[in-house]
């Protein structure tokens, strides 16, 4: 069963990728000449990739994808009433980015940084225990989970409460390894960190893996639209 998870995640990763879809168009359109198919066909499936150029550009999909992924998670707030008592918060790393040859984390990373150590904080200076495992290889020479590390102990998390997992190299296998360690640390729950347009599909991914963990969303994303399309909403919206 996991076999097919794995195989299926990549299938499904490999068609979210726009080269692929690109290239996937021009051997349609190649294909559909070849075989003398009519031209209406051939300007039909032209507009169509014209038009899905546009909507992407001028910020029509992005808006409607980023509402899709992010409306549920946007007031999601722990009561302190209500938290638990010996929580864990799983960060889930958003890249690395080697500039000049310095290894650091991708601007995503930053805000859930900052997330993951407020809910940490609040349990600390209530003097209540609280675990952060942080969830990501990357591409580096470093692994993300070993700069989050360095930057949490300078944020003053202790190093006793940080716990790395630096195998996995995509949401999948963040929601894979990460199981492994919070099923042998039995949490009271476990707090999800991570953007907002990546919580859906993550906290799908940790069910699957027998968690129900508590959303956080650290940061939004959204479009504008405008006449024209533009590299912004193209970005965000791919």
């Amino acid at each position: 069963m996991k076999f097919l998870l794995d195989l299926l995640f990549r299938v499904v990763q490999l068609f979210t990728e726009p080269y692929f879809l690109v290239f996937l168009a021009i051997v349609i359109i190649a294909l559909l000449k070849r075989k003398n198919k009519g031209k209406n066909l051939r300007i039909g499936v032209g507009i169509f990739a014209v038009l899905m150029i546009i909507s992407i550009g001028n910020g029509f999909l992005g808006k409607l994808t980023s509402r899709y992924l992010q409306e549920n998670y946007v007031s999601t707030v722990v009561s302190k009433k209500t938290a638990p008592q010996n929580p864990v918060i799983v960060v889930l790393g958003g890249g690395v980015v080697d500039f000049e040859h310095t290894e650091k984390l991708h601007t995503l990373s930053y805000s859930r940084m900052v997330t993951a150590y407020q809910l940490y904080h609040e349990y600390r200076q209530n003097n209540l225990p609280c675990k952060i495992v942080i969830s990501g290889k990357g591409r580096g020479h470093k692994s993300e989970a070993e700069l989050f590390s360095e930057n949490f102990k300078s944020m003053g998390v202790a190093e006793a409460d940080i716990i790395k997992e630096d195998k996995s190299m995509n949401t999948y296998e963040n929601a894979k390894y990460s199981s492994k360690m919070l099923k042998q640390l039995a949490p009271s729950d476990v707090y999800l960190v991570t953007s907002g347009f990546h919580m859906k599909r993550s906290v799908a991914l940790f069910r699957t893996f027998g968690l129900n963990p508590v959303p956080q969303a650290s940061d939004f994303i959204d479009t504008e639209i405008t006449v024209f399309p533009n590299s912004y909403n193209a970005a965000f919206t791919l």
